[in-house]
């Protein structure tokens, strides 16, 4: 894929070189995400296809999430990557840690806003 096919995935990343003020507060951590995101597809990186595997086999990541929100799988394994790391499995079931990041995803991330690709095809 293409930078320009890639950033029609994203929501909050347009491609800057640094974070608009124009963001809305708290979203810039999501901007840096998709750039990342982005980056690593573009230089043939492993590290979402990891991300992708060992979400799936431990959380059933596919499942877990809409399909049809507009973000690729790897950008959603990436973002549980990140709330993994920040927020961290402390115990309890593996059905409840993924139903929060679901949450938090469908919440924080996804609410309001739209793909670049779904703004064009409104």
């Amino acid at each position: 894929m293409t930078r320009e096919e890639l950033l029609l995935d994203c929501r909050y990343y347009n491609g800057e070189d640094e974070v608009p003020d124009s963001l809305p507060e708290g979203k810039d951590i999501f901007w840096d995400y998709e750039r990342v995101w982005v980056k690593w597809i573009l230089e043939g990186s492993d590290r979402v296809q990891r991300y992708i595997d060992y979400f799936t086999e431990e959380y059933d990541l596919p499942n877990l999430l809409p399909e049809d929100d507009g973000t690729p799988l790897g950008l959603k394994a990436l973002l549980f990557n990140r709330y993994d790391y920040w927020v961290g499995y402390m115990g309890g079931s593996v059905e409840e840690f993924a139903r929060q990041f679901k949450e938090w995803y469908l919440g924080r991330y996804v609410a309001g806003t739209k793909t670049h690709r779904q703004l064009m095809n409104k």
